[in-house]
């Protein structure tokens, strides 16, 4: 077997050509040259360096990619850092899996690859923001048949068990919190956990969240895992829930000594905070373990945290609480000196076993009260705190600087206390809302808004900003009207599309949608200037989609390869849809199966009878579970008569259209001879536009042009024909536009979709048969090879070579192109007799290839066939 230790390091990204008749804008406006877009600034945003100076997301159960999707609007809403979930492999499904993973090392689960996590840091090191990713070291799977085999002898395990006493400290650090608990102070143990800790910090993580810390020693008690573990210049902060044991008293020295390696969380002091607001009722305390002694750059407050959330049951069921009241709790909590604060995004359900991985959580973040929250506590970095309760409020003034105002309920005029006289005197206007407040040496006083909150100080003015409303969204009629917005600009600008930008003004309406097909999507793109700084263009997406279009759900059957696949579906009061096992799913091709969703249904399980996924939530709009998430499925409908019209429909008009073409083969220049042998149907009777030859034209055959100019597909000679709508000899961004103006019935001039190839061949033999006076142009077939990707490499490359040539290319090969489902292809070069697919590191055998167009799929070589 050839076998090779280079690593290959790339990311393929193969660009979908969408083509669409033109979106008619209302208003006439000039046009400039597209720009590029402008280079992010590490520090545009203000963002600490350091983490515990700021404050953190927590962007739970998200996916890599959503989170990296949300970047620009995370650093404007002044989050110095996000803390993902859990990267160790374990699987996916609920959520809690994340937290019993089978080993130390970054693997693929429900939120993402290590190929994803690295791209997040890259692309979060651009804009000043950190990655923390929370770190499962008490414990693994309490199965032990899948964990590390290196791990599985029980010198590496405590043997304690379950039935902890809590107020006992030995039994917290050895006893079983539902899965067996690792010996952390086994030094081939920790070593494995170093491992991992520098495989994340290879990869540009900045901190470690420490789950269970409590449940890990400290030195005093024979415990060198924290001293070990934090030697590599990483933030870290342990979750200890509590305390490191229920005593009342004693066990301050223990948390002193955590701190001496990590940050701390305070968990009983955002209970007080949540607690309190959802009483309508101020907080009295200022703190908990800094009222104890520990230093408050060693504290991490929250609101209300994923356990408060997750769980079903915890202390004050922040589940049951408003945003509104954990918005307020965390004000209160962000506004400290040199404490740093989390804000969780909430998931979209409160049971324990419908919160899933990869499901992208609550964005409220990029609220008005909590970003300037945000501001004003990395304003404010360095200025001694003071808090106080006063006029029913939670007054927190900062040294020379300024206030925040957290009304126990409610909104309105409030006469508070200048807690120490900190706050400098003034007038200044609310960050929040915009309202006037006044300071002297003794008071402050204004109107809150709505959120309950003030932020008083004086605050930097904001950069230009532009929007647009509604945001990104399906809708179901012909039109949509778009509002753009600005603020804080000279000049704003928009663009459709990719395509040119063009000056806007504050509150100018554009119109998209019309003509346009169902299930197509336009992009919005926005930006703005204030003739010193731009800001990061905003995208928009709005899909069009059918309003008499029922609900689809679709299951990606490559990694299960069930026979049968069936849909169980329930409704939130339990409801049965369908009696166990469900309805048989449609078999769509490429291992994808769908079916409708019923009316009200919300829950879904897709199965064999035997084997099955998790209870799913059903997520909005359309939608496939591949690879244990919910991505976007796109179904199409025909809108046009399922019968082609007979006679040649010849255009009048022309239909607005892309100028630019993509070059391609070219078709057969003169007329074949005809077969001598009788046909009892035209054997070249091809119908215009009907590109994957069903009998109908509809937007499947637009989007099988777009797929080919891609280079995603490849089409027949019949389809070459057919594709080509103008008959320029040219498949081209026209021909997608033309059958897309069929559809919807606008005539296009030079347009030939909808009509049969001339020429068409006799029913009988030809007995004279006309040489062609030139030769005919043949149409090339490309010799592809193609890999299932079963392993779920994060990258996929061939290495081809021959009998008599190993010279094509270095090792590891190229990059293969990624089309979908799982699938990955690659031109061979002419001769090429063997392959070994690989991502680097696995890899396959040598592989003879049997024939051109063959796909090698768990094991072994099959044709392949769209």
């Amino acid at each position: 077997m050839k076998t090779k230790s280079k690593i290959l390091s790339a990311i393929l990204s193969v660009s979908i050509l969408s083509a669409s008749l033109s979106a008619f804008v209302s208003g006439s406006l000039g046009v400039q040259a597209a720009e590029s877009s402008p280079t992010v600034s590490a520090n545009k945003y203000k963002l600490k360096d350091n983490i515990q100076d700021g404050v953190i997301l927590h962007c739970f159960d998200w996916t890599y990619n959503d989170i990296k999707a949300e970047l620009p609007k995370i650093a404007k809403a002044g989050f110095t850092s996000i803390q993902t979930s859990p990267a160790q492999p374990n699987g996916t499904g609920t959520w809690y899996w994340l937290y019993q993973p089978i080993s130390f090392s970054i693997g693929t689960n429900g939120v993402g690859t290590k190929a994803e996590l690295q791209s997040l840091c890259d692309e979060a090191e651009k804009y000043g923001i950190k990655i923390i990713v929370d770190v499962v070291a008490n414990h693994l799977r309490g199965d032990h048949n899948n964990i590390d085999n290196d791990l599985k002898p029980s010198e590496y395990w405590h043997t304690f068990g379950g039935g902890i006493d809590w107020k006992n400290r030995w039994q917290v650090t050895h006893g079983s919190i539902g899965m067996p608990d690792i010996a952390t102070e086994n030094p081939y143990v920790q070593q494995k956990v170093c491992n991992y800790v520098q495989e994340l910090k290879s990869v540009g993580v900045d901190g470690l969240r420490w789950d269970a810390a409590k449940h890990i020693g400290v030195p005093s008690e024979g415990d060198d895992f924290w001293k070990s573990v934090t030697q590599y210049g990483l933030y870290n902060y342990g979750e200890i829930l509590g305390g490191p044991d229920d005593r009342s008293t004693g066990n301050e020295d223990i948390m002193k000594e955590y701190t001496d390696y990590i940050s701390v969380t305070d968990s009983n002091y955002g209970k007080e905070l949540r607690d309190s607001f959802n009483s309508g009722k101020a907080p009295t305390s200022s703190g908990n373990w800094s009222e104890k002694g520990i230093s408050n750059d060693k504290l991490l407050y929250w609101g209300e945290s994923h356990d408060t959330w997750s769980n079903n049951k915890d202390w004050g069921f922040s589940n049951e609480m408003s945003q509104n009241v954990i918005d307020r709790a965390y004000a209160v909590a962000a506004s400290r000196n040199k404490v740093t604060a989390l804000y969780f995004s909430r998931p979209s359900s409160t049971n324990k076993e419908s919160i899933k991985m990869g499901e992208k959580g609550s964005t409220h973040f990029t609220s008005s009260e909590v970003a300037q929250i945000n501001k004003f506590h990395n304003a404010m970095d360095g200025k001694a705190d003071y808090y106080t309760v006063s006029d029913g409020c939670s007054v927190i003034t900062r040294k020379d600087g300024g206030a925040v105002i957290v009304k126990g309920s409610g909104s309105g005029e409030v006469s508070v206390e200048n807690g120490g006289g900190y706050a400098k005197p003034g007038t200044y206007t609310d960050a929040v809302s915009g309202n006037t407040f006044t300071i002297t040496s003794s008071t402050i006083s204004g109107t809150i808004g709505s959120s309950g909150i003030a932020v008083v100080y004086d605050a930097e003015p904001e950069g230009p900003s532009a929007s647009v409303n509604p945001g990104s969204t399906n809708y179901n009629t012909d039109e949509l009207t778009l509002t753009l917005n600005c603020k804080n600009a000279k000049n704003a600008q928009y663009s459709i599309d990719d395509g040119a930008f063009v000056n806007y003004t504050n509150g100018q309406q554009i119109t998209i949608g019309t003509n346009l097909a169902y299930d197509t999507v336009t992009t919005v793109t926005v930006k703005a200037s204030d003739g010193k700084t731009t800001s990061d263009p905003e995208t928009y997406t709005y899909t069009k989609v059918d309003p008499n279009a029922v609900k689809v759900v679709a299951y990606d059957n490559s990694s299960t390869k069930w026979s049968k696949v069936n849909a169980y579906f329930w409704s939130d009061d339990n409801k049965e849809m369908t009696s166990w096992p469900g309805k048989k799913m449609t078999d769509k091709g490429n291992n994808i199966f769908d079916i409708e969703v019923p009316d009200g249904a919300k829950y879904v399980i897709f199965n064999n009878g035997d084997s099955q996924t998790d209870d799913l939530r059903i997520a909005d709009g359309n939608k496939i579970y591949s690879n244990g998430s919910w991505q976007n499925y796109s179904t199409v409908k025909p809108t046009q008569p399922t019968t082609a019209p007979s006679t040649t429909v010849r255009p009048t008009t022309i239909a607005t259209q892309s100028t630019t073409s993509q070059p391609t083969t070219t078709q057969p220049a003169t007329t074949q001879p005809s077969t001598t042998q009788p046909v009892t149907e035209p054997s070249n009777r091809i119908l215009i536009g009907d590109v994957d030859l069903n009998g109908t034209i509809t937007v499947c055959d637009s989007t099988e042009v777009q797929r080919y100019i891609a280079c995603i597909s490849t089409l027949s000679d019949e389809a070459l024909i057919a594709a080509d709508v103008n008959k320029d000899s040219v498949i081209s961004v026209k021909d997608a536009t033309m059958i897309q103006a069929y559809i919807v019935k606008l005539i296009v001039e030079d347009s030939y979709c909808g009509t049969y190839t001339e020429n068409v061949a006799p029913t009988q033999p030809t007995t004279n048969v006309t040489e062609p006076t030139t030769e005919p142009t043949s149409i090339q077939t490309k010799n592809y090879v193609y890999f299932n990707n079963t392993e779920n490499w994060s990258t996929v490359n061939v290495y081809a070579w021959s009998s008599t040539d190993s010279t094509y290319m270095s090792w590891p090969g190229k990059a293969m192109e990624s089309i979908g489902n799982n699938t990955y292809r690659f031109e061979l070069p002419n001769g090429a007799e063997y392959a070994i697919f690989n991502n680097g590191s696995a890899q396959t055998g040598d592989l003879k290839i049997p024939d051109v167009n063959m796909i090698y799929s768990n094991g072994q070589w099959s044709k392949y066939s769209k």
